[in-house]
């Protein structure tokens, strides 16, 4: 952990949390790399029972892993700080209210536990509760409903088994293996020698050796990252009733896969855990709806919502997702892209969202429509007068031309006509989906991309060009607050056209060169764009050189994201100070008696003072969280 800000920000959340020794040893960690007990004793200066129980508490949140190597002949163990799920305590809040949302009060109970606890069995995670799991067995068998009536936490602990099974199969919580107590350098380096031993007796050169054994511990690396995506991961059978043996149902069509599920559970041996890199996929697909909705309405976004919500399940990670094609050698083959068809999405889509109307025909087609109606009303008229159902023989305007325009029209209106109601609704529903698609593919920043014409259109999504657009968003928004629009202009400028001087800068933005020295140099120095100097002859002068100014992304995104790191620092800090001014009036009004009797114990200077305090913190919190935003999408999108 190189940058000092990032490591700051994860102690103070650290210390937050879990307290001051717990900081203290984390802070220690992230600032002087891997260390074994008796080195991180002697920096923090605290005894070796202190240490170890500190260790056992951040080793159960995933905030520190562990290796054992062997060391003279004995085995010596190295700790060290995880500090990508040291900032993950940011988000347990969204984690929370996104599982409420998806699997109820009852997911979120087991979201907010597993995020106190690390890591759980599952068996130890439903005996918490009070009960086993055989008396619960014991009772469904007897089918004694007298029984459960009584006993309230079985039917509970059935209901938590079934949320945490979904839970599983969606990938929101994932199975904790060995390679998760590790660092991903010892996992490489144990995987790397495994290979190596293994394959070299079929190769006589090193360097063919080498580059299979490069190839195959990527592939490795990234099975074990993601882990078993089968549907039946993590599942079991369920247990035999008292009254006898299972009976093997046989599936009758495709529609009977909800009753086919009813026989497998959780296996309650599995020990779990938060699975962070799925709510990072979810936290992309919001952010990705609220930018459609800024740029194309609500009623696209929420068709582009579905769209995302559909594909969400084939994504595991963020970067570097099955779904994307990666740069692979020239003997692995590219990965397929994740597409979904108009025909597949209207099938799911949520019928909560009414498309009608939210999309506005071209003029000339308003004019046929309103034309056509027009039409329709005098040969009713008509009809009426002569007795006859038959139309004039001659064209309505005299003219053959409109009648071209709406020949298409009127056919799909005469195959409308003649199907189910049902059906010609769907059908209306499916076009409205498919247009707002391709306004989602068409619009500049690329939301979707049409792949083919199969199901009434193919589409995908490009998370790798959509991660970069919202990356280079967030840099122009910051620079067009630091330097108004004269500093995105210049930035825009460099970034299209490359490396460029200051007289070219000024000739294409149409300023002058003393108007945009200062923007520039300012924009350098926060490490928005970057300096090349390049002599003219040997040796290199001042006076005799061109200096080139040009934007490196990677470079900018770092050293803005140690800025924001730095601010989050600074926000935590000033939360913690405003909160230890007040520490005794927030302790007494937090005590049981002051809360049943809050206008009685508490006086009017008191209450102002905390009131006060919470908007200062509700403040804190929410430009913290504006932050957190920053921090995602520069980072992890």
């Amino acid at each position: 952990m190189s940058q000092a800000s990032a490591a700051e920000l994860c102690t103070l959340l650290v210390r937050d949390i879990y307290g001051e020794v717990s900081s203290k040893v984390t802070s220690i960690l992230l600032e002087r790399g891997r260390l074994p007990l008796g080195q991180i004793c002697q920096h923090t200066q605290l005894p070796s029972k202190t240490v170890k129980q500190t260790l056992v508490v951040l080793i159960q949140q995933h905030l520190v892993v562990h290796f054992t190597h062997i060391e003279g002949g004995s085995p010596v163990t190295y700790y060290e700080c995880n500090w990508a799920q040291a900032y993950e305590l940011l988000h347990a809040g969204r984690i929370i209210r996104v599982t409420e949302e998806r699997f109820g009060s009852d997911g979120a109970l087991i979201a907010s536990n597993m995020l106190q606890l690390g890591h759980a069995r599952v068996s130890d995670f439903l005996a918490a509760y009070g009960i086993s799991t055989k008396k619960a067995r014991k009772a469904r068998d007897a089918e004694s409903t007298a029984a459960i009536e009584a006993d309230a936490p079985i039917t509970s602990v059935e209901t938590l088994k079934e949320v945490m099974m979904n839970m599983l199969k969606e990938r929101f919580l994932v199975e904790v293996k060995q390679h998760h107590m590790q660092s991903k350098t010892d996992v490489e380096n144990n995987v790397r020698a495994e290979l190596v031993q293994k394959l070299r007796k079929n190769h006589t050169s090193e360097l063919k050796l080498m580059k299979e054994v490069n190839s195959l511990v990527k592939a490795k690396l990234k099975e074990m990252e993601i882990g078993d995506v089968s549907e039946k991961s993590g599942l079991k059978r369920k247990a035999a009733s008292a009254g006898g043996r299972a009976k093997k149902r046989k599936k009758v069509s495709i529609y009977d896969e909800e009753e086919e599920e009813l026989d497998w559970e959780i296996d309650e041996n599995l020990v779990l855990r938060i699975n962070h890199e799925k709510f990072r996929v979810i936290f992309r697909n919001q952010e990705l709806v609220s930018l459609a909705e800024q740029r194309l309405g609500k009623a696209t976004a929420q068709v582009y919502g579905e769209f995302l919500k559909r594909i969400e399940p084939k994504i595991f990670r963020c970067r570097d997702n099955v779904g994307e094609e990666e740069e692979t050698d020239d003997d692995d083959k590219p990965q397929k892209t994740i597409k979904l068809s108009c025909l597949e999405l209207s099938r799911n889509f949520n019928r909560d969202i009414n498309l009608e109307g939210s999309i506005a025909l071209p003029p000339k087609e308003v004019k046929a429509k309103a034309r056509k109606r027009s039409y329709e009303d005098s040969d009713d008229d008509m009809t009426i007068r002569n007795g006859s159902s038959k139309p004039n023989g001659k064209s309505r305007h005299g003219s053959n031309e409109s009648d071209g325009e709406s020949e298409e029209e009127d056919e799909w209106a005469e195959e409308d006509g003649d199907m189910d109601p049902d059906a010609a609704e769907k059908r209306k529903r499916m076009t409205l989906i498919k247009q707002h698609l391709m306004l989602l593919a068409e619009d500049s920043y690329r939301f979707l991309t049409n792949e083919g014409n199969r199901g009434m259109g193919e589409w995908s999504v490009n998370y790798k060009e959509l991660g970069k657009t919202m990356r280079n968003l967030e840099l122009e928004k910051i620079v067009e607050e630091r330097f108004e629009s004269t500093g995105t202009r210049l930035l825009r400028i460099i970034k299209d056209k490359g490396k460029l001087d200051e007289k070219q800068i000024a000739n294409i933005a149409l300023l002058k060169q003393n108007q945009i020295r200062a923007v520039l140099s300012g924009l350098h120095e926060c490490g928005h764009i970057e300096l090349q100097e390049v002599p003219k002859a040997l040796p290199p002068q001042a006076t005799r050189c061109y200096f080139l100014w040009f934007f490196d992304e990677q470079r900018a995104n770092s050293l803005l994201l140690s800025d924001v790191y730095k601010a989050m620092s600074r926000n935590i800090q000033r939360a913690m100070v405003e909160k230890e001014k007040r520490k005794h009036l927030i302790e007494k009004s937090e005590r049981s008696d002051v809360k049943a009797n809050y206008e009685e114990y508490m006086t009017k200077n008191e209450k102002r003072e905390l009131e006060i305090w919470r908007s200062r913190e509700e403040r804190l919190l929410a430009q913290l969280m504006r932050l957190d935003r920053i921090v995602m999408i520069l980072r992890d999108y």
